[in-house]
């Protein structure tokens, strides 16, 4: 029997990037056996929303835990992630079995230093943003990289990353996913004012966040706006329960509100909900452009970002300093018109057609496996 395996080792977050591919192929070949290896309960949580939105058998779901000295590491260290690497170590021998290894991250290459040469992988990178993580070198080492939409594909194969016959475009993934799950979504607030949502990077050497604070108190001292403060869900992986209660502090009661962890992080609940995006270098700004909306950016590191691909969502609206957040955002509907037919043009090519995504997903990972099977 036919045998793939699903990695979700970085976190929730990646969940709604592949798991729609795994729902997809057990639902449509129940010949072939998909076993999806979850790092955490929250993750495994998140799998089975997504079975049963595409109405797909109960998933055969794993823990992915890292060994002893994982957890020595992760301790020691401060950092989440330092789990990833002792966790695809220790599980090498049990993924070598498989046909193939379907990932939403290119730390999985490691894994053909490990010894897994037979195993197909094939890489479904969560996100379809413009920074030069999107052209990974790290790429080349798997057999099939599955893309959203033209842009990334381009690039990757302009720049030699990935060769034309082992990269497709599928439609992304998450946007196939999310009117399965959407239902009725409450207004983000009942007060009727405009919601900003303010969604750092996690990065901070390219990231607003060392400035956030201030840029939350600017929003706290006037009452045009709400405010929803959503960083990536990684910002805050390492904080520690008094930093993350200080910055819990700044939500103010119908008003701001402060996330720094929950599903709404990635469910696109704040990307739908929203008026106006205000971020940096995130790619969620392309989930909440699905539908063109007034952007904003902010400009914490005095980048040079003009003709620079890494930036190129900075033309999809005005780019501001820190100081000038709320001017830029009052402005930001008015200027709308300026960028909305760039916007939609810049949606198209990042995420090709979405509608059935991740049946086209299902089938390529399908085709590589029993290429492999058959040489």
């Amino acid at each position: 029997m036919t045998a793939v395996a699903f990695l979700y080792v970085g976190g929730p977050h990646q969940v709604f990037h592949a798991a729609p591919a795994a729902a997809a192929l057990a639902r449509t070949h129940p010949d072939v056996r998909v076993v999806n290896y979850a790092a955490g309960g929250r993750s495994a949580e998140l799998i089975r929303r997504v079975y049963a939105a595409y109405d797909a058998p109960a998933p055969d779901i794993r823990p992915f835990d890292p060994p002893w000295w994982g957890e020595v590491a992760a301790t020691i260290s401060g950092r989440a992630s330092a789990r990833k690497l002792p966790s695809l170590f220790s599980h090498r021998r049990e993924l070598a079995a498989f046909d193939a290894i379907v990932t939403a991250e290119c730390s999985s290459s490691i894994l053909r230093r490990m010894g897994l040469a037979d195993s197909r992988m094939v890489l479904i990178p969560h996100g379809a943003g413009d920074r030069a993580i999107s052209v990974e070198p790290r790429m080349a080492l798997f057999d099939e990289v599955l893309v959203a939409g033209p842009k990334n594909a381009e690039r990757m194969i302009a720049e030699g990353v990935v060769a034309p016959d082992r990269c497709s475009e599928v439609g992304y993934l998450k946007l196939d996913l999310m009117p399965r799950l959407r239902g009725q979504r409450e207004p983000l607030f009942a007060n009727g004012r405009p919601t900003v949502l303010y969604n750092p990077h996690f990065k901070r050497e390219l990231s607003s966040l060392p400035v956030a604070r201030e840029v939350i108190a600017a929003f706290a001292a006037e009452d045009r706006f709400n405010l929803v403060f959503a960083p990536h869900i990684r910002a805050f992986e390492d904080a520690s329960v008094a930093e993350r209660r200080s910055w819990e502090a700044l939500a103010v009661e119908g008003r701001i509100v402060i996330d720094l962890g929950s599903d709404r992080l990635i469910d696109m609940s704040y990307t739908i909900g929203a008026d106006i995006y205000l971020g940096d270098v995130s790619s969620q700004v392309y989930e909440f452009l699905a539908e063109p909306r007034p952007c904003v950016f902010v400009d914490a590191h005095r980048a040079a970002w003009r003709d620079d691909p890494s930036y190129a969502f900075w033309n999809l609206g005005d780019v501001c300093s820190p100081g000038n957040v709320i001017a830029a955002v009052a402005d930001a509907p008015a200027r709308h018109r300026h960028y909305i037919d760039a916007q939609r043009a810049a949606v198209a090519a990042s995420f090709g057609v979405s509608q059935g995504a991740a049946l086209r997903a299902a089938e390529r990972i399908l085709g590589v496996t029993r290429t492999a099977e058959a040489s």
